[in-house]
């Protein structure tokens, strides 16, 4: 029973985390070249001047990232799979991403809304896994806060930021797992993320290379889940509850993200948080950011 319920939290993580709106559109070409972090520290890039050229999510016009994702099966195999990420469109105050599933084939666009440097709004798609079969309908509304501050922010602060980030989720989303049904019945759902830079100047290695400049920061998202129901050993169980959720995650400055990893998921029961079982990870296979 417990692996149901494990299932059941991994389920409704993928799916917000992989909420990014648009429809299907015919699979492109991308073509993505390898970025090594040591050839970053030889010359000390400088981003173009826009809104959303951010430090840690440059998103200038044709820039590209391929993310290798790693999720443990049911059997404790790692299940691999792969998403492209290219910005597409860049305009005054957001820029357009299409995201491609390689194991799908499907690209979906999403949108990121900025100002003066930093990322007010992102649509998470570094999180866009699939656990079974997805659908319905969800909407993740950005209320207030800062997905990443920009680099002026940050070294004002020293690099001792902490911030947050405020959206309201909507909708209902149907999954199956291994022959089990779920339904996640969201009605104006609190989702917050809490920031916090815990270490600067690691050293690293993920697929696209060895990177020496990389910040640390950790974030915890709290979602509170207004119905999820689910048959569990012929028994329908329908609960109200919070999922917290803590991941540590490295950036290299005009790169991106490097590595992402969870740290630990809970669901909050009357009070009394329950661990779950740990997710998997997410890292930089190649990218190709123009600086």
């Amino acid at each position: 029973m417990k692996n149901k319920i494990s299932i059941s939290i991994l389920l409704l993580i993928l799916v917000i985390s992989g909420s990014s709106c648009g429809k299907p559109e015919p699979q492109p070409t991308i073509e993505v070249s390898e970025t090594n972090g040591s050839k970053l520290e030889a010359t000390q890039p400088v981003l173009q001047q826009g809104p959303c050229d951010n430090i840690f999510y440059p998103l200038a016009l044709d820039n590209q990232w391929i993310y290798r994702l790693q999720i443990e099966g049911e059997d404790g195999q790692p299940e691999i799979s792969e998403l492209g990420l290219t910005v597409s469109e860049v305009n005054q105050s957001n820029a357009i991403l299409a995201a491609l599933d390689y194991d799908t084939g499907i690209v979906t666009q999403s949108t990121a809304e900025c100002k003066d440097g930093a990322i007010l709004n992102f649509p998470m798609t570094e999180m866009n896994l699939v656990f079974g079969d997805v659908s319905g309908d969800l909407q993740l509304k950005y209320n207030s806060g800062v997905f990443m501050p920009s680099q002026t922010d940050f070294e004002m602060k020293n690099w001792t930021n902490t911030w947050e980030t405020d959206f309201t989720a909507s909708g209902v989303i149907n999954g199956s797992f291994d022959n089990e049904t779920v339904t996640i019945d969201l009605s104006d759902s609190s989702v917050k993320m809490s920031w916090q830079v815990t270490e600067r100047d690691v050293a690293i290695q993920v697929p696209a290379g060895n990177f020496n400049d990389v910040v640390l920061i950790k974030r915890t998202l709290t979602f509170e889940v207004s119905s999820l129901k689910t048959i569990l050993e012929g028994e329908v169980i329908d609960i109200s509850t919070t999922l917290i959720l803590t991941s540590n995650m490295w950036y290299s400055p005009f790169t991106g993200l490097l590595k992402q990893e969870i740290d630990s998921a809970t669901i909050r029961l009357y009070g009394i948080n329950f661990p779950i079982g740990s997710i998997g990870k997410i890292e930089l296979k190649s990218s190709n950011t123009i600086k």
